[in-house]
């Protein structure tokens, strides 16, 4: 199994960038459906900036100070709406991940992805159902800490939890919005994915194939 340091954390996050920026078309048409059709664009410039930023960390660089280093890029770059919310996930990530050498278990992960849930909901003030990128987000922490409970690899764990993250994503397509430009749409955006729940789902596969590769 992968050594889940720091230094593989800023790794994950650099694999991240490269799987948010080759759906930026994807997700921009997705986004064009019912919103303003930039969510791919938004999400490409924040993560060239965690680009940036952690090509300057060194291999002694713990896993908070890699969190730290993309919630930072995502203050300065990205002025959309998701912009705050991704600075304040990575944050919250980085709370999480205080005093660890390592995120070698899977509760760890749990921890992580819960805290990085959470700080999106209180700022964005969104609620499971509302046709969010926390649609995909919450089901998947559920089910990344039910496998903490287990005695499950951490592999698998986080392969099953991008997954349901995906399945969840999909989902969507059902849901009424509540948030944002689609709100105004009301029914007629039933039948359309949410870009910001399929993101999600794309930065948690990145993360999985990434600690995976090692």
């Amino acid at each position: 199994m992968s050594n889940v340091t720091g230094a593989l954390v800023a790794k994950s996050l650099l694999l991240v960038a490269i799987r948010v920026e080759e759906n930026k078309d994807y997700l921009c048409e997705l986004d064009g459906e019912v919103g303003d059709g930039d969510h791919g664009v938004s999400m490409t410039i924040g993560m060239r900036a965690v680009t940036r930023a952690v090509n300057k960390l060194n291999d002694s660089v713990t896993p908070e100070e890699a969190f730290v280093a993309a919630a930072d890029a995502y203050a300065v770059e990205v002025g959309a709406t998701i912009g705050p919310l991704y600075e304040a996930a990575f944050l919250a990530a980085a709370v999480s991940a205080a005093g660890k050498a390592n995120l070698n278990a899977i509760g760890d992960w749990a921890e992580v992805y819960e805290a990085m849930a959470i700080a999106i909901q209180v700022l964005g003030k969104a609620e499971l159902g509302d046709k969010t990128l926390l649609d995909a987000f919450f089901p998947a922490v559920d089910h990344i800490k039910e496998l903490a409970t287990g005695s499950g690899d951490l592999i698998s764990a986080l392969e099953s939890t991008a997954k349901c993250a995906l399945d969840s994503a999909i989902s969507t397509r059902n849901l009424v919005p509540q948030k944002g430009r689609a709100a105004r749409l009301g029914d007629r955006a039933i039948g359309y994915q949410d870009a910001g729940a399929t993101s999600l789902a794309i930065v948690l596969a990145g993360f999985a194939e990434a600690i995976k590769a090692g």
